[in-house]
């Protein structure tokens, strides 16, 4: 740490009060605690410290504390439990040092590396962790460490003066929300769109809008959403990556958009590419594509893949796949690479062009098996490699983006900026085929900000990749929020 003099002042610091709510338990309690209140039966809390308290007034980077306490079930029966913090407040600034650590014996709940304790801006309840069970006749003894790590290289003064307080609960325990269960429970406005003639900028915390996809209800974000980030997944190098919450799926799933290595990043993209190596031909807007001369061709026996998918599938093999991850991606979520068309003269306008640019009508149907790219053949023609693919242009359109226009509030990062600085990015969606180009549709970077538009498909530009994740994956902590992004639980099964 830079600044040797920083003293962190905590506010009302960590006070364990244990709570049980069951009417039939009764209560038996071991060391002097502070403001103990708990209501159950045979079901034993033990401070094992002699002193419930977190009682420091001052925290250093370099601080550490651990607390302990015991939980005896004399009853007859397991019980569930969960660790809870309630009214926890933590303005700290900083992410990675700021961290607390809970380990048991007996099968409780254990962690098996330090993790940042959740920031809350308002006091607001926090579950560390969900459903803990602790069978009759067993003890459990755990230990709580928490700790400021001091780091020489950094300026860790943005913490100065920031404030941490919350009460340690054990309550009944109850099933851990997935991730879409959270993210509709946080979000308190859903409302629908009947015109998307004009760009949505409006300040959109806590709503979300509605939709349908193959006839079910979808949700997704609009306009100048802040609290739709979700830290997801490391990439090579162990870094963690951010994501954008698009929508949600028809089949339940949640669907992310790239968005690098920070919710500050102006380099959101994976990398560059050109859309396909190849334009000359009707085929190359296709993402993956069989024979050349026609759509039809192109639909048949799709074996071929794109440039810019080639591209993301080695991205994706390096860095989510390697590090673990495609168990939580859904194989059934639909990445429409829309080829149905109208011809006028010499010109052929693909689906998105003529529902985008004239009639102003987004969908999230895809109309043709060939175009609906996915993973598993159940709901789609199942040629994907990697459950991973691209944003489409209707996507944009629904987030509050429009043909030609200047957009710039609903892609850009917490800094209020470009997330990809200058750099255009391509979506999914054809666009036209002029009879020896083709287009597929693109967003423009800072020099025209969040405009829809289309590019020539031989041109190189940026990479986000979209995935969607699965409608069984837990939620674990945060509320979207640039600060707290939600985060998922890491299991054996993906779910």
């Amino acid at each position: 740490m830079k600044n040797k003099q920083l003293t962190l002042v905590v506010v009302s610091l960590l006070v364990v009060v244990l709570s049980v709510s069951l009417a039939w338990f009764t209560t038996q309690i071991i060391g002097k605690g502070k403001d103990v209140s708990v209501t159950s039966a045979n079901l034993q809390i033990v401070f094992t410290d002699s002193d419930g308290a977190l009682t420091e007034t001052d925290i250093e980077p370099g601080w550490q504390k651990t607390k302990t306490f015991t939980i005896k079930n004399d009853t007859k029966t397991e019980y569930k439990y969960n660790i809870v913090i309630k009214d926890l407040l933590n303005t700290f600034v900083t992410e990675g040092y700021l961290q607390y650590k809970i380990t048991s014996t007996n099968d409780g709940y254990n962690m098996t590396e330090f993790k940042d304790i959740p920031k809350s801006s308002t006091p607001k309840d926090t579950i560390l962790a969900y459903s803990v069970v602790i069978p009759n006749g067993v003890t459990q003894s755990y230990t709580i460490e928490f700790k400021y790590a001091n780091d020489e290289s950094v300026d860790q003064s943005v913490d100065m003066n920031k404030k941490l307080s919350g009460t340690l609960f054990i309550t009944e325990g109850t099933e851990q929300p997935t991730l879409l269960i959270q993210l509709l429970a946080d979000k308190s406005t859903v409302l629908t769109r009947t015109d998307f003639s004009t760009v949505l900028t409006d300040n959109n915390t806590n709503t979300l809008y509605t939709s349908t996809e193959d006839s079910k209800t979808v949700y997704y974000f609009a306009g100048n959403a802040t609290d739709n980030w979700v830290k997801f997944g490391k990439n090579a190098s162990n870094q963690d990556l951010y994501w954008r919450i698009i929508r949600t799926n028809s089949d339940g799933s949640v669907r992310l958009l790239y968005h690098g290595t920070s919710t500050t990043a102006t380099d959101a993209y994976i990398g560059t590419s050109q859309f396909n190596s190849s334009y000359n031909n009707i085929a190359y807007v296709s993402y993956m594509y069989g024979n050349l001369g026609s759509v039809a061709n192109a639909r048949t026996n799709q074996t071929n893949s794109s440039t810019i998918k080639t591209t993301i599938d080695n991205w994706y093999t390096s860095n989510l796949e390697a590090k673990g991850y495609t168990k939580y991606l859904s194989t059934t979520a639909v990445y429409c690479n829309d080829r149905t068309y109208t011809v006028s003269g010499n010109d052929t306008y693909f689906g998105a062009y003529t529902r985008l640019k004239t009639n102003k009508t987004p969908t999230y149907d895809c109309a043709t098996t060939e175009d609906k790219f996915t993973a598993d053949s159940s709901t789609g023609n199942g040629k994907l490699t990697y459950p991973i693919a691209l944003m489409t242009a209707d996507e944009v359109s629904f987030a509050g983006g429009l043909y030609g226009t200047n957009a710039p509030t609903w892609y850009y990062n917490s800094a209020n900026g470009s997330s990809t600085g200058k750099t255009t990015w391509w979506l999914l969606s054809p666009n036209y085929w002029g009879g020896s180009y083709t287009y597929v549709f693109s967003v423009y970077g800072s020099s025209d900000p969040g405009n829809l538009g289309g590019n020539d498909i031989h041109d190189t530009y940026g990479v986000r990749p979209a995935l969607s994740l699965k409608s069984c994956v837990k939620y674990s902590s945060g509320d979207g929020s640039a600060s707290d992004p939600y985060t998922i639980k890491e299991t054996t099964s993906g779910c």
